[in-house]
């Protein structure tokens, strides 16, 4: 997972994923209504046609590891200007003052739900202590968490059926981070194991945070746990950030230090 970028950015140019039971991409998530058309945006398997550079000085204002309310801002706007290019979508919504308050991990936890549960899917519940550190240990090397570190048992006692890894240096903050991931992961755009359209990888950091994993994926109870990670400094870059996606069948790991419900109220998210 090696690869420069321009402008000192950089994606991998692979992703992880594990599979550890034939069910673990079916069905819907949890929470999400059965009919596409209920959806706003895109969902895996269709991604956007194209890659789009943010749209706002985000790139060229704020350096790696600004986390600014004025830096947060343009990637906010950034992030909305793609949603309504790629996706006739609206942009995020969210108290900003109260997410300027958050530590980088809660912020990364954050954004990914704000993604999922905007576009109709169910959100990860918790912020697992476990979960984040196989993330912490990938960011601070610079690269994806190892997948071999995920369990398969949590605390708890869930199952881990699925398993999925980001990681992008250089983007900011975790809402730059989300923007390439989300908006920049396609043809033209950052993810260097994208070279074309057809490449399998495209748009692959995006289909793991957009992952469908949910109730039916485990035939009875199925959690979304998320583990994420931040560092200052890793593999020459001033803003390492990762996430680690786990569907889990059963309950959700039990060592949550954030949680999906304490975001919403202290965000105020509807």
């Amino acid at each position: 997972m090696r690869g420069k970028l321009t402008g000192q950015r950089r994606l991998p140019v692979s992703v992880g994923v594990t599979v550890l039971t034939a069910a673990a991409l079916l069905g819907p998530a949890t929470g999400a209504s059965a009919g596409p058309a209920a959806h706003r945006g895109m969902l895996p398997p269709g991604n956007p046609a194209w890659s789009m550079k943010p749209g706002t000085s985000l790139l060229s204002s704020c350096s790696a590891g600004d986390n600014s309310s004025t830096c947060n801002q343009l990637a906010v706007s950034a992030i909305g200007q793609a949603r309504l290019t790629l996706e006739k979508m609206g942009g995020l919504s969210f108290s900003l003052p109260a997410y300027q308050r958050l530590t980088p991990v809660q912020q990364l936890f954050v954004v990914v739900n704000l993604e999922r549960t905007e576009r109709g899917l169910a959100p990860a519940t918790v912020l697992s202590k476990s979960l984040s550190k196989i993330a912490q240990a990938g960011a601070q090397a610079g690269r994806d968490p190892e997948m071999g570190s995920v369990p398969r048992r949590l605390p708890g006692g869930g199952r881990t059926a699925y398993a999925g890894s980001t990681w992008s240096g250089g983007w900011i903050n975790a809402l730059g981070a989300d923007y390439a991931w989300m908006y920049d992961d396609g043809p033209g755009g950052s993810n260097l194991a994208c070279r074309t359209a057809s490449s399998r990888l495209c748009w692959g950091h995006r289909d793991i945070l957009l992952t469908s994993f949910g109730y039916a994926s485990c035939h009875g109870q199925g959690e979304l746990a998320v583990g994420t990670g931040h560092a200052g400094q890793a593999a020459g870059y001033a803003e390492s950030d990762t996430v680690l996606m786990t569907g889990v069948c059963g309950p959700a790991p039990a060592d949550a230090v954030f949680t999906w419900t304490k975001a919403e109220k202290l965000l105020g998210i509807r």
